[in-house]
């Protein structure tokens, strides 16, 4: 019988779950992978070093801002906005005067916001140094008078604004000598009026529109007056028209054009149409309470 020697031998083993590993490959591992992300992060670090010298050599920035387009706006005045904000900067570092990157959608969002009466912004690159700023400007279209009361003509009116065919008020407007522009007034005055919106455009459009039309009639519309959901118009001669401001207005100028067809209807006699209810026309004549 042969007699032997047994020896166990016991070995640590570690898994990391796909492969085993002995402690120093495991931990030779660990150092390889250190070592990358270090080298990783030197290199991104490296790279946006050398992206921010790059963004701020001299040749690479906006120097010059040229503004065209305006008639009213002063063209310096749109500069001064434009150079504003082109003087910040990217994470404290970046200028936003870099021709490449500069943000363009700041620079109109700060001019139409400085300037209401700009509708709209282009911008263009003449070279890398000069910034062409091409605007243009809201056309007045009628007046909104906050402090004007019913009837009382544009005279009386310490301040009025223009607002645009889309009811947007852009502007402080100057004084007139008598009515130049038809007026608009809300009950409830808008605080705050240049850069708001008289009514959404979807109510403004087809009330603007029903004004206009009444011309076609012979009336010379003033002033409109909404009043919670009730509109109050005077025409030149005096005639108060009410209707609802949100109702079918087409509908309703179509009702109003063949009740003013009628021979027996006078219409220098009209002292008030009221056209609040559906398929019904009041009225009352001059010198009739």
């Amino acid at each position: 019988m042969r007699e032997g020697v047994w020896y166990n031998f016991t070995m640590k083993i570690i898994s990391t779950g796909r492969t085993l590993f002995s402690p120093e490959n495991y931990e030779r591992k660990k150092k390889e992978k250190k070592r990358k992300v270090l080298a990783w992060s030197a290199g991104v670090l490296a790279v946006f070093i050398a992206l921010v010298i790059i963004s701020r050599l001299e040749r690479l920035q906006i120097r010059e801002v040229a503004a065209e387009g305006a008639k009213v706006v002063p063209e310096e005045e749109i500069a001064r906005v434009v150079k504003e904000t082109l003087s910040d900067r990217y994470l404290w570092l970046v200028p936003w005067t870099n021709a490449a990157i500069y943000p363009r959608r700041a620079v109109r969002e700060n001019l139409m916001k400085e300037f209401p009466r700009i509708s709209s912004v282009s911008l263009s690159l003449d070279g890398m140094k000069r910034l062409a700023v091409s605007v243009s400007e809201r056309d007045p279209y009628a007046l909104y008078c906050p402090e004007l009361a019913r009837g009382e003509l544009v005279e009386s009116v310490d301040k009025c604004f223009f607002l645009d065919k889309s009811g947007f008020i852009f502007d402080e407007a100057p004084d007139f000598s008598g009515v130049v522009y038809f007026i608009y007034k809300k009950d409830a005055p808008i605080k705050n009026p240049k850069g708001s919106q008289f009514l959404l455009l979807e109510n403004f459009s087809p009330l603007a529109q029903f004004v206009e039309g009444l011309s076609k009639f012979g009336f010379e519309p003033v002033t409109l007056t909404i009043k919670d959901r009730d509109v109050e118009l005077v025409t030149r001669n005096g005639t108060l028209i009410l209707f609802n401001a949100y109702g079918d207005l087409t509908f309703l100028y179509s009702n109003l054009e063949a009740f003013l067809k009628n021979p027996a209807i006078e219409m220098d006699k009209l002292s008030e149409l009221d056209l609040r209810i559906e398929n019904k026309i009041f009225w009352k004549l001059f010198g009739n309470n």
